[in-house]
């Protein structure tokens, strides 16, 4: 995998379930400033990519749990690895049942989750065992369909924008600018130490490479922002605040009169790739994580009954939309910091103070 390839997957992952969701998420607590909450969500979880690609460096390009092992020993690095292999799984489960739940209340009603599940989860497995050659070139391909469709989609919205809608900025103050912001901290952004947490030993990291996976994180983010922006100029935001999946009805609005219509089958395709890689990774960590903690030589042997246990629990955990939402806005942050933040500060201060025990012990060694 190259690193532009890395900075791909990694901008798709950030857009994944959060395009779809996190516009009614964030506009019924922000109103119209919600697209300035991602911006700022963004910069409150930049450390959490930042300091889990400096962990993952400093230990020779291991993966984060990998670098729990070296970092806190066997025993203690095995349960916080775990903890981590349990986050990535979780979030499988949350990825799956979006894809689920969106398919089910506006295409096919009577259709119930598992085949949708079955069919994501499938090409999950498929493209782990290609190894991450094949995704960093399948991700690569599947963002130059995302910008192109989106791009037109944008455009063809452009008569139907009233930036009115957008004014008073502020009007709530800062308070609500925070509480717009709180969700989108946890997701889709703390949950990027996935990508980052696994990224490192499938590449050959070139100089300046964490400032470049830096640099695609806030593009990300400002993707996600421009999402929001138009939703608000077309809908408003009280009319956003209410719709179930903001994205599908922003691109049926978008067409050129009696010239090109109903392109939201486009924006559907764009919206399932960039879901569909946010799966594969979240897959590849769980996998890698697990061989890693158990010391399986073959994960492909796991794939399958990973692929049925994300399948089990996906129709069980998550009952509905309105479960689902109570979680991102209450829950998940404060879940994403423990395993995006505060963990990684922690092994990268026990990792310091080992280092900086191993140079008092070196110069008393000269003297």
């Amino acid at each position: 995998m190259t690193p532009g390839q890395a900075q791909a997957l990694l901008f798709l992952f950030i857009l994944g379930t959060a395009i779809l969701i996190i516009p009614t998420i964030i506009t019924s607590h922000a109103q119209q400033d919600a697209w300035l909450s991602v911006l700022l969500a963004a910069l409150v979880a930049c450390p959490a990519p930042l300091m889990t690609l400096s962990l993952c460096r400093k230990h020779r390009g291991q993966t984060v749990v990998g670098a729990c092992l070296s970092v806190m020993g066997p025993y203690a690095g095995t349960v916080l690895g775990a903890g981590f292999v349990f986050y990535g799984f979780y979030l499988s489960i949350h990825v799956t049942k979006n894809v689920g739940m969106f398919m089910t209340m506006m295409l096919q009603p009577e259709t119930p989750f598992w085949p949708f599940h079955l069919l994501i989860l499938t090409v999950a497995v498929y493209a782990y065992r290609l190894g991450p050659e094949v995704l960093g070139r399948f991700g690569q391909l599947l963002l130059i369909i995302v910008l192109v469709v989106f791009t037109f989609t944008f455009l063809f919205l452009i008569g139907k924008l009233h930036p009115e809608f957008l004014f008073p900025v502020l009007d709530g103050g800062w308070r609500r600018l925070v509480a717009g912001a709180y969700p989108v901290v946890g997701f889709p952004f703390l949950e990027t130490l996935v990508v980052c947490g696994w990224i490192l030993p499938q590449i050959q990291e070139p100089p300046g490479f964490r400032r470049k996976m830096m640099a695609t994180y806030f593009l990300g983010a400002v993707a996600v922002s421009l999402v929001i922006l138009f939703t608000l100029m077309v809908f408003g935001a009280e009319w956003t605040a209410h719709l179930s999946f903001p994205l599908y009805s922003l691109a049926q609005e978008a067409g050129i009169a009696d010239v090109i219509e109903r392109i939201e089958p486009l924006t559907l395709i764009a919206w399932i790739a960039c879901v569909q890689i946010k799966l594969i990774l979240c897959f590849a960590f769980v996998l890698d994580g697990i061989c890693t903690l158990v010391r399986v030589p073959n994960t492909h042997l796991l794939s399958i009954p990973l692929a049925v246990a994300i399948l089990l629990f996906a129709e069980k955990e998550i009952p509905s939309e309105v479960h689902l939402i109570e979680n991102v806005n209450l829950y998940w942050t404060p879940y994403s910091a423990l395993f995006g933040l505060l963990a990684p500060l922690l092994l990268l201060a026990v990792t310091w103070i080992r280092g900086l025990g191993k140079g008092k012990s070196g110069a008393q060694e000269e003297e």
